[in-house]
């Protein structure tokens, strides 16, 4: 790892710089720079596999709400069929 990392750091046409280090090294690091993130609230995460074909729920906040739903849609699509 440490003939990678001197190999790109000598080869490398980019700015930066390849270290080697550790997740508190690395969140030290994000902190002094200030980085910050959007934080997303809502219980949708939409995801495009293919153009025009959109769908959401890979992620969720609520997955015990999600079931919930999921199980009533299809005891109400039962009884639709069953009193049809």
């Amino acid at each position: 790892m440490e003939n990678l990392i001197k190999y790109i750091n000598e080869n490398s046409h980019v700015n930066m710089k390849v270290v080697m280090s550790t997740p508190q090294t690395y969140v030290d690091a994000l902190k002094k720079q200030n980085v910050t993130y959007a934080t997303y609230y809502n219980d949708m995460f939409p995801y495009s596999d293919e153009k025009n074909d959109y769908w959401s729920g890979i992620y969720t906040s609520r997955p015990t709400s999600k079931k919930l739903v999921k199980d009533g849609s299809a005891n109400l699509h039962a009884s639709n069929k069953l009193f049809a």
